[in-house]
């Protein structure tokens, strides 16, 4: 939750740096002002992210403190979310979610992963 709150910080604060001319008061100039438009529904479904997967294997707790990952044959997961007495290290479980890779946190290690649910443990 710190890391989206953190991403959420950065994203707003280089929001500011975007348009120099308004903080002159000078009027938007066309480009700023399409780019504030909504996004139309095309747009809006290519950056929902991926699509949710389903993915077994073994919990195991990461180098950092409070870092829960999951080890899967081919990949290791950062755990974002879930039901976190299902995710116990040593367990095994199956998640289903959606990979996050573009996602900063302070774990550095796994993809990150947003869990919607939890089966197993």
């Amino acid at each position: 939750m710190r890391s989206v709150l953190l991403v959420a910080a950065v994203a707003l604060a280089l929001g500011g740096c975007a348009s120099p001319s308004s903080e002159m008061g000078a009027p938007p100039s066309e480009s700023a002002a399409a780019s504030s438009a909504p996004a139309s529904p095309s747009s809006a479904a290519s950056v929902s992210g991926p699509a949710a997967i389903t993915v077994s294997g073994q919990v195991v707790d990461g180098v950092e403190a409070g870092c829960v990952l999951l080890k899967t044959p081919d990949k290791t997961y950062l755990l974002l979310g879930g039901d976190r007495a299902a995710l116990q290290a040593g367990k095994q479980v199956t998640v289903t979610g959606r990979p996050t890779s573009d996602l900063m946190t302070t774990c550095q290690q796994g993809t990150p992963f947003q869990v919607s649910s939890v089966q197993g443990g």
